[in-house]
């Protein structure tokens, strides 16, 4: 497994709208610039404050912004191969490398080939969805022009070579941590602030609460619906709990045609439920699922206060 290396990490906008993003990457593997009224022969000679010069006299562009169309032209005739491009399309990630070997097409748009193919994937062959990548790279598409830098040039190839930044290590154990004091500070709950906690945890995930927490039948505790999907769930918190105790449930559970979902919630476990492997369709959520469940919840603070 070879990580990738890059000097530089460019991003390159593939035609206005992504017009030219299938044709390069499903069908030519290249990249593509438009700048069609730019003089090519100008470009591959290096006569750059030539084009800067028509930018400002031909566009009538100030000559930030000439300067600034100028830079991208000249990115894409002149990086060398070990310039990392990225784009984004179908909602991914794409990256490759690229030969400096410019071919003007009969449209007047420029191609360079790219080294390979374009990848979707990381080292290790994990698709890049755009839903998983940090808002500060996904902003990068909203560049309005052709070429730039990409200012998360480290977060780039972390990404690529699946690798996680330091900071991102160090919130995990962080969490880790967390979840390690606050299931300890869970188990030393009163029991009815145990019930109210499971409680809380269903209602800030959307379910409702049908009845009075440990009122209802002696099989269940809580009896939840879902308002939005409509679905009805059981959930049955027990103190303290082992595997015979939990199979006799279970046994319950499958005579209850009118709920949807069957939730068995312990605070104390006994060993053979600690360690056995549920495959059922009823959700067993112990308590360090339980402290999982709290934090994603919100509901640390209110652990804390419980017990302080």
């Amino acid at each position: 497994m070879t990580k990738i290396k890059a000097n530089k990490v460019l991003f390159i906008k593939l035609g206005q709208g992504g017009q030219f993003e299938k044709e390069c990457i499903e069908q030519n593997q290249t990249l593509r610039l438009g700048y069609r009224e730019v003089d090519h022969k100008l470009c591959v000679g290096g006569h750059w404050d030539k084009v800067h010069d028509y930018f400002t006299t031909e566009e009538n562009s100030k000559t930030f912004v000439a300067t600034s169309h100028s830079n991208q032209i000249k990115q894409f005739y002149e990086e060398d191969e070990k310039t990392l491009w990225i784009t984004f399309y179908a909602n991914k990630l794409w990256w490759c490398f690229s030969k400096p070997e410019i071919t003007l097409l009969a449209d007047k748009t420029k191609t360079r080939p790219v080294i390979g193919k374009w990848s979707d994937k990381d080292i290790i062959g994990n698709v890049l969805l755009g839903s998983n990548i940090s808002g500060k790279l996904l902003k990068t598409q909203g560049f309005r022009g052709t070429i730039c830098s990409v200012p998360e040039q480290k977060y780039a190839l972390a990404k690529i070579n699946c690798e996680q930044m330091k900071e991102v290590v160090e919130v995990e154990q962080a969490m880790f941590n967390l979840k390690s004091k606050l299931t300890f500070l869970i188990q030393n709950l009163q029991w009815k602030d145990f019930e109210t906690l499971v409680d809380l945890i269903f209602r800030q995930a959307g379910w409702q609460r049908v009845g009075d927490t440990g009122k209802t039948q002696k099989t269940l505790d809580l009896e939840l619906f879902a308002p939005v999907t409509g679905e009805r769930a059981i959930v049955q918190i027990k103190a303290q709990s082992d595997l015979q105790q939990f199979l006799s449930y279970q046994e319950q559970f499958a005579t209850m045609n009118d709920y949807d979902k069957f939730f068995y919630v312990v605070h104390t476990s006994k060993n053979n439920l600690t360690t056995y492997e549920n495959e059922t369709e009823t959700k067993l959520y112990l308590v360090d699922k339980v402290a999982e469940l709290t934090i994603s919840a919100g509901l640390v603070e209110w652990v804390i206060k419980k017990t302080s």
